[in-house]
């Protein structure tokens, strides 16, 4: 689950790894960008050893999260291993997911020539709520040459419930970042009752906190009438994937929308079921794709199309699509075809 906590409760049950001190995995430009360095529930620093191997250098963890240890990820590129293996860490939450009053605050550093990946072992259940608001939010900063993946899986909206989420990213030069925001409504009881809130920004800035691109929208009962409103019917499932690359002007992330939308289109889905598509952000800091899907079922295929179109044109890297959109169902690593 995505993740602020609260000052007082910042060092309960907190575990802890080298590198905690002051230095190149302090907040930096995230700091900058918010004018003050919170302290995070989850933190985490992932630095490239001499050997090419990306460790993680920095490890803080309190409730409710828990970090298991380093999956090394080696994709396949023109069929043959990458000399380079991703660190991919699994973030698990013992909490049962949001509820009302809860604030979490996660934060990822990914230093200079670093790969690194988060995913999460299952979805956020954001509970239902009576007068209340869950605040989420996730902190990035990826390094000249780094590359991160965050790719959690999707965030469940009960009935009545309200949040708050905030993704924010700060991007060097020759940083690539991909970021997965994805959403889910579902009422227990099968009576189809809305949600009561969604409000979800996602700030990317550059290394001098300068603005790029803005992404935000709200949702309340009046507009959602209890799912995600899509452009020609109702739509339970919402999704976002953005591709940031400072390097690669317009020019590149068309070519890479282009890509994308190319592979949406081998999808055999209705627009009753799919509503998909890739377009350049503002600030030539990179592309996004908007997803509205009927259920999870075609967001999962939808979301897992659009990363594969990403990983063979950015990486030459042949990952297997349809496929489901987290690693945990997928376990076949460091194998190529």
């Amino acid at each position: 689950m995505r993740s602020e906590t609260l000052p007082d409760h910042a060092g309960a049950g907190a575990c802890t790894t080298a590198g905690m001190g002051a230095g190149l995995c302090a907040p930096g430009a995230l700091a900058a960008v918010h004018g003050h360095a919170d302290a995070a529930q989850l933190d985490l620093c992932f630095e490239r050893a001499p050997s090419g191997k990306t460790w993680l250098s920095r490890q803080r963890s309190g409730y409710p999260f828990h970090v298991g240890r380093i999956l090394p990820v080696t994709r396949c590129i023109d069929r043959a291993p990458a000399s380079d293996a991703t660190a991919e860490v699994i973030v698990q939450s013992s909490s049962g997911g949001l509820f009302e009053g809860d604030r979490v605050f996660q934060r990822f550093v990914a230093m200079p020539r670093a790969q690194a990946a988060i995913r999460t072992a299952a979805a956020t259940i954001v509970h239902t709520m009576t007068h209340g608001i869950a605040h989420s939010r996730v902190a990035i900063e990826a390094h000249p040459q780094s590359r991160f993946d965050y790719l959690p899986q999707p965030t469940i909206l009960f009935p009545a419930a309200r949040l708050v989420s905030t993704i924010d990213v700060v991007l060097h030069g020759g940083a690539t970042v991909l970021i997965a925001d994805t959403w889910l409504t579902h009422d227990p009881t099968r009576r189809t009752a809305g949600f009561g809130m969604l409000d979800a920004t996602i700030n990317i800035h550059n290394a001098d906190a300068q603005l790029l691109a803005r992404d935000r929208f709200r949702l309340a009962p009046g507009a959602s009438r209890g799912s995600l409103s899509g452009v020609r019917q109702m739509y339970g499932a919402h999704g976002g994937l953005l591709v940031l690359r400072l390097d690669d002007g317009d020019a590149g992330s068309e070519a890479l929308a282009h890509a994308i939308n190319a592979a949406l289109q081998t999808l055999d889905m209705p627009l009753t079921t799919a509503y998909a598509a890739a377009g350049v952000l503002p600030g030539a800091c990179g592309t996004f794709v908007r997803m509205l899907a009927a259920d999870s079922v075609a967001l999962r295929a939808i979301f897992s199309t659009a990363v594969e179109a990403v990983h063979r044109t950015l990486d030459g890297v042949h990952e297997g699509a349809p496929r489901a959109s987290h690693s945990s169902q997928n376990r076949n690593r460091g194998v190529c075809p």
